[in-house]
């Protein structure tokens, strides 16, 4: 991978861990306005000595030399990253309108997705099957309506989001709160393989880098600031997803939110911000009716528990206990597909009572 002078100075500075992003900024600027870098750190000694200190003055001075930066490139090439600078072409502008948008991009897979028409989708670790299922269905449908679909590598909502994106032949973007050489969950380094294959995956840290617990909250300003519009799967009142949710409320995209029942824990956030003004959505549709998008309807395969649930309402509405005895089956194993099936269309529901619609046929 080939770099500019001017990308291979953002790499080379951005790969002092301990130096803090203003200081970055203004050694950046003191390189374009002098004729060599050694000249550039001479003239920005007195800088570096009065505001980040001798060692780091003799640290900075001491990799000035091409064997560092030739380790940088080539280990960054070994591990099959790109570096993608603020300068760099594939640098998304969407990133440059934020405060303090990262320095470099590390990214793994395809570079211009990241100026695609990209959609955020997120929601907590902990969320219920019912909102895993959600997730899934919104996916599918934005993904087959052109969206990349943009979301972190988390388990829960994350997860669902990238299995459902991939399958369906859609686009992702992950965005990890660590370096490439420490992902986490680890129990998601398979899937974040899979999205690099079909689409991309990005972090603003060097490979070594191992996230920290606030290194979360600031990722997720990346992924409200790439998307136009952000979806709130689920999220507590304290979730780290409601970051995300008010990064896009700051930078003023369009925000859509899940609504949950009173007491329900892991969608107390998510009514919350209904209350504060964001879109309530139960259907994709509505996102799709939002940016005025048509895509031509497929019909919709029934999963053999969905199919007889609507073999037991075919004589008349029935309550979701009397649903549960006829099919042998607990509360909790059928209500995801329930919900699926009123999201659908295919029933609706009237307390606990759920009535077929008529809408779904075998031909």
């Amino acid at each position: 991978m080939e770099y500019t002078k001017e990308e291979l100075v953002y790499v080379w500075l951005d790969s002092f861990l301990g130096l803090e992003y203003k200081h970055k900024v203004k050694l950046y600027e003191c390189f374009l306005r002098s004729s060599s870098m050694d000249v550039a750190i001479d003239n920005a000694k007195e800088y570096v000595l009065s505001e980040i200190g001798e060692n780091a003055y003799t640290t900075i001075k001491g990799s000035l030399n091409k064997k560092y930066l030739d380790f940088i490139v080539d280990t960054l090439n070994r591990k099959g990253i790109r570096a993608v600078t603020y300068i760099s072409k594939d640098y998304p502008e969407t990133l440059k309108n934020i405060p303090h948008p990262p320095f470099v991009l590390y990214v793994k897979g395809d570079a211009k997705l990241l100026s695609a028409n990209i959609f955020a989708i997120v929601g907590s670790r902990k969320s219920l099957p019912i909102s895993l299922s959600i997730a899934e269905n919104y996916a599918k449908t934005l993904a087959k309506a052109g969206f990349v679909l943009a979301t972190g590598i988390a388990e829960g909502v994350d997860s669902a989001v990238l299995k459902a994106a991939i399958s369906s032949g859609g686009r992702a973007i992950s965005v990890i709160a660590g370096g490439f050489d420490n992902v986490y969950p680890t129990s998601n380094c398979e899937l974040l393989e899979k999205v690099i294959e079909k689409g991309v995956a990005i972090s603003e840290y060097p490979p070594e880098v191992r996230p920290k617990p606030y290194h979360f909250p600031i990722r997720n300003r990346i992924i409200s600031a790439l998307s136009k519009g952000a979806l709130i799967v689920s999220g507590a009142k304290k979730s780290g997803t409601l970051y995300t949710a008010e990064y896009a409320e700051e930078y003023g995209k369009d925000l859509f939110v899940i609504p949950y029942s009173v007491g329900i824990a892991s969608g107390a956030g998510c009514n919350d911000l209904i209350k504060r003004g964001a879109m309530l959505t139960d259907t994709p549709q509505d996102i799709l009716d939002f940016y005025d998008i048509t895509v031509k309807e497929e019909k919709r395969i029934l999963s053999p528990l969905e199919k007889s649930i609507l073999d037991t309402l075919k004589n008349g509405q029935k309550h979701v206990e009397k649903i549960c005895a006829e099919l042998s089956m607990r509360t909790f194993d059928i209500t995801p597909a329930l919900s699926m099936l009123e999201l659908g269309g295919f029933v609706v529901k009237n307390g606990n009572t759920y009535a077929s619609t008529g809408n779904y046929s075998e031909e």
